[in-house]
């Protein structure tokens, strides 16, 4: 694999965003194969066909939440901010659902469930399905799943402890 078109282009994500993709780079360097199979991984991470862009935001920072010490969750704001999400959306779902609509709080709801593996309220995912529909459904538990994976090979990879807490701007 050549890595030069990877790292000019984790350079350029670096740059846009203000992240540090240095765990990427050790990927690359060390198991290009590996690497190859997370770069064909990325388009997973960003499917969204029918999900309204806030519910998923909320759903992605909701996840990142609970999986993340901050710079994945700052990345996450940045990337949410750009999509056009509402600052109020963003901290409602930054602050466990504060402020959000009964509909979103509900996103917000599913998906820390999901993400904890911890008990769902009763009945809410038939709400959500019935106000959102079953490809929402769909594309959530999509989103969910591959917001886990970033921080999670972060931390696999020993870079969990260059994580420090950060001071989340949205």
């Amino acid at each position: 694999m050549n890595s030069e078109k990877p790292l000019e282009m984790m350079k350029t994500f670096d740059d846009h965003f203000g992240y540090n993709s240095d765990y990427l780079r050790e990927l690359l360097k060390y198991s290009p194969g590996a690497y190859a199979k997370y770069e064909a991984f990325l388009p997973m991470a960003s499917y969204r066909n029918e999900t309204d862009i806030n519910v998923f935001f909320i759903s992605k920072l909701a996840t990142m939440r609970t999986e993340d010490c901050g710079a994945c969750v700052q990345l996450s704001i940045r990337m949410a901010l750009e999509a056009g999400v509402p600052k109020e959306i963003i901290k409602g779902a930054l602050n466990k659902g504060e402020g959000l609509s009964k509909e979103l709080k509900d996103i917000y709801d599913y998906s820390v469930s999901v993400s904890n593996n911890s008990p769902m309220p009763s009945g809410l995912l038939d709400k959500i399905e019935s106000r959102w529909g079953k490809e929402v459904i769909m594309e959530l538990a999509i989103s969910i799943a591959s917001t886990k994976i970033f921080p999670t090979i972060k931390r696999a990879l020993g870079y969990a402890k260059s994580c420090t807490l950060v001071d989340i701007e949205v």
